[in-house]
């Protein structure tokens, strides 16, 4: 057992030690990250102005759609009748 771990150690060893790392890898996540944020960010900000938008829209639409047409001017004579 004891000679199957050292084996892998080794191996792992001579892996790790062939494997650079690049100096701005984490800059480069950083800046694919805060790229990804932002767009998240713009696309649920136009989401809401458009929901908002067509909720407006309809409502006015609905508002408008019922109101009552104004009455015709009628050309009839009144006549005001006053009692003693």
């Amino acid at each position: 057992m004891d000679d199957a771990e050292t084996r892998l150690r080794d191996t792992l060893d001579s892996i790790a030690q062939s494997v650079s790392p690049s100096p701005d890898a984490y800059a480069k996540a950083r800046s694919e990250w805060q790229r990804r944020d932002r767009r998240r960010r713009l696309i649920m900000l136009v989401l809401a102005v458009l929901i908002v938008a067509v909720a407006d829209i309809v409502g006015l639409w609905a508002l408008h759609s019922l109101a009552q047409p104004d009455p015709p001017p009628r050309h009839e004579r009144i006549d005001v009748i006053v009692q003693p």
